[in-house]
């Protein structure tokens, strides 16, 4: 599969941040494929690029070393705005004025309110299939 320069570098680095958060916390290759249910061979893969990180393994290796994800992306990444709603340029706009402390307090707001926004659906949910029967 073709990838432009600007991909592998960008691959280059998640993968270098990936390496250098598993260090800071002094884990090994071995400790994190068993929290992640994988091989120390598939993370050693994954760290030196022969395969490429999903988005759910990040997510994960994001939220057990407790980094935000911006930490696994270059500061100087740009976002093609075009392919965004409208609503999602307004909050890209915003988002992207704010310092990164200000940052961090409103994604884990937001993720409070999806919490919130979830557990009061699965309750509705919940309540009207016990209505129907």
């Amino acid at each position: 599969m073709f990838q432009s320069k600007k991909d592998d570098k960008l691959n280059q680095y998640i993968r270098k941040q990936i390496k250098q958060a598993r260090l800071e916390a002094g884990d090994s290759q071995k400790l994190l494929a068993r929290q992640m249910e994988k091989t120390a061979a598939a993370i050693s893969d994954l760290e030196r690029g022969r395969v490429s990180v999903n988005a759910s393994d990040l997510g994960f290796i994001a939220a057990y070393y407790e980094k935000p994800i911006s930490y696994f992306f270059p500061s100087d990444l740009k976002i093609d705005n075009e392919d965004l709603s409208p609503l999602g340029q307004e909050l890209y706009m915003v988002f992207s004025k704010l310092s990164e402390i200000q940052q961090q307090i409103a994604l884990e707001y937001i993720k409070k309110q999806l919490e919130i926004v979830s557990k009061a659906e699965s309750k509705l949910n919940s309540e009207k299939r016990s209505n129907i029967k």
